[in-house]
């Protein structure tokens, strides 16, 4: 499903992102060239906010990870269903498969040019940034972006598809 963006440019402020929720309510965003984050809600049909939340650039940053997954994996039908971004998609995957790819730049090559792992959690240690030599094991969390094809591909890999 493609959400509409509406992106209007606020001279000496910064600039406006704006969606329209499934209820009819909209949701605005403000980046102040400051790198602070204004978050305003709209009741359905409203011209004025119905509430605003001020955010600087690290909470806005960390809100923006919890929204796209980054600290939770849900658990149910929506497993297959990465965060997508535009054309980017950001998904957490569990090594599942006893045949997994023994280390990272075999799940994911360094140099592929639509995909990337960007983190791997095993237990309470995450690595940022694991080298292609990075051991995985099975239990272990990885975070993969790129085309929805290719998290579809890397999916395949973790739990023994392919």
């Amino acid at each position: 499903m493609d959400v509409e963006v509406r992106r209007r440019d606020l001279p000496g402020l910064g600039r406006q992102f704006e969606i329209e929720c499934d209820d009819g309510s909209r949701l605005a965003v403000v980046v102040l060239n400051n790198g602070a984050r204004h978050l305003y809600t709209f009741d359905p049909g409203a011209e004025s906010a119905s509430g605003v939340i001020k955010l600087e650039e690290a909470y806005a940053r960390t809100l923006g990870a919890v929204l796209a997954g980054v600290y939770y994996e849900p658990i149910g039908d929506n497993e297959e269903a990465p965060a997508v971004l535009g054309e980017v998609a950001i998904d957490w995957l569990t090594i599942r498969a006893q045949s997994h790819p023994a280390t990272v730049g075999e799940l994911v090559a360094p140099d592929h040019p639509t995909a990337s792992l960007v983190a791997v959690t095993r237990g309470k240690k995450t690595v940022m940034k694991p080298a292609p030599e990075e051991k995985l094991e099975v239990g272990d969390q990885v975070l993969v972006t790129g085309h929805r094809s290719d998290i579809d591909a890397i999916r395949a890999k973790v739990t023994g598809t392919d």
